[in-house]
């Protein structure tokens, strides 16, 4: 009696151990674990080392992939198309079989490594991971050009871009003009002279003469109560204008940003219905950039500068209204550098050149004596713009940062008594920056 009871406890024990080894091979029958996953691509062989001797194996679908039995413990795997099935193995002894993944990828597919990787859950490939380069995931993307792909992939790092950009126009101002004047007053009403009187006349009876060239430098003589007088009206001018503008512009990568320095000017347009309106064109210095974060330390920018101004010279009448022509200087160039490196943009050079003569036909033309009977002008302008720009990334400031004080803040609370303001004006360098405002770098 007492070994019977003993058998059944022990038999009741058997059961329960059987049971709670069975739990976990049956979950792991529905998901297998990532060391179960095999990635192999179409046209290619995976050999996969078992640990005991294989019964059978059995594939999900025969479209996608193939096993072959090359020794007791060593399958022969081959991708046939893309898309993903499982594959069970029945071991010697076991009754369960052990499941696997297959997940067949198109051709090329084995050089994608680091960030990214492929995954065929819905039985398409689907590249996925993260990089913040993007060098990498296009050479990445380009291995499925001909092959159906799902990019789930991301960018990740720093995608915002401020550009410190420093426009500097240079005028060089070149001008020369020399005239003559030479009159004769006999006292009455008859007058005689020769050469350029400029904006005026010439009067010798009460001893004035508007000199040839009313803005150069003159040397008058003669004896203006006996009626003669003569004047050399000579200029030489040289002008030199700098313009500086420091914007900084903030923008996306892969979207464009825009700065101009200039204005806008009116012109008639007619409408579609015949109406007459007016439009507005801009004018002056623009450029236009829009960066591409290429990695954490690279960026493609994508430079159209342009210069225009003003032309009187050609303008056209409009509806009763002048409206002027526009010189113009482009470019438009792509260039790749580094996260606060510096590039120039010049040679946005700009010539402009007169040169007038007035003399008496025949006369002015005789040697050494003409040139008393002509007045010469020569003017050169030139301009040249350069452009200076500096791409950095950024991340916007945290929430709640403290910030220094900003351009102004002191002549802001500048509140002066009448003797601080007598013998302590405040200084105008207080209004200078004194840190980067804005953005963190």
């Amino acid at each position: 009696m007492a070994r019977s009871t003993a058998s059944r406890w022990l038999i009741r024990l058997v059961f329960l151990v059987l049971t709670l080894g069975a739990a976990p091979l049956v979950q792991a029958d529905i998901t297998p674990p990532s060391d179960r996953i095999i990635d192999v691509i179409v046209g290619d062989q995976q050999r996969l080392r078992l640990p005991r001797a294989v019964e059978r194996t059995a594939i999900g679908s025969g479209e996608i992939a193939n096993a072959q039995l090359v020794s007791d413990s060593e399958l022969l795997i081959t991708g046939l198309g893309v898309g993903a099935t499982s594959l069970r193995i029945w071991f010697e002894g076991a009754g369960e079989p052990r499941l696997y993944r297959l997940e067949v990828a198109p051709s090329g597919s084995l050089g994608l490594e680091g960030e990214y990787r492929l995954s065929q859950a819905s039985g398409v490939p689907r590249m996925i991971g993260d990089t913040a380069s993007l060098e990498r995931h296009d050479q990445a993307r380009q291995r499925f050009e001909d092959q159906p792909l799902v990019d789930a992939s991301r960018q990740v790092g720093p995608l915002q871009v401020q550009a410190d950009i420093r426009v500097i126009e240079v005028n060089r101002r070149r001008l020369e003009s020399v005239g003559f004047f030479l009159g004769r007053d006999n006292g009455g009403n008859t007058q005689f002279a020769v050469g350029n009187t400029g904006s005026g006349a010439a009067f010798l009876n009460d001893g004035s003469l508007v000199p040839p060239l009313s803005e150069g430098f003159s040397i008058i003589g003669g004896n203006a109560s006996r009626g003669y007088l003569g004047a050399i009206s000579a200029l030489r001018n040289n002008g030199f204008a700098y313009t500086l503008a420091e914007p900084s512009l903030v923008t996306l990568s892969g979207q464009s940003a825009t700065f101009l320095a200039g204005g806008e000017f009116p012109f008639p347009a007619r409408s579609s219905d015949g109406e007459i309106t007016v439009e507005f064109k801009e004018f002056g210095i623009r450029l236009q950039l829009t960066p591409t974060v290429l990695d954490e330390n690279r960026i493609m920018l994508k430079v159209a500068p342009e210069v225009s101004e003003l032309d009187f010279t050609r303008s056209i009448q409009s509806g009763g209204v002048q409206v002027p022509a526009l010189n113009v200087r482009r470019t438009d160039t792509t260039i790749q550098l580094g996260n606060g490196e510096s590039f120039i943009i010049s040679g946005l050079v700009s010539n402009n050149t007169l040169q007038n003569v007035d003399k008496i036909p025949g006369l002015g033309d005789l040697p050494v004596l003409g040139a008393f009977f002509r007045s010469t002008r020569f003017e050169r302008d030139e301009k040249e713009l350069i452009m200076i720009v500096t791409p950095h990334l950024v991340s916007p400031m945290a929430a709640g940062t403290t910030f220094d004080e900003l351009p102004g803040d002191t002549l802001r609370r500048y509140d002066p008594t009448f003797l601080e303001l007598l013998f302590d004006p405040q200084d105008a360098r207080a209004i200078e920056r004194l840190g980067e405002v804005g953005f963190s770098r």
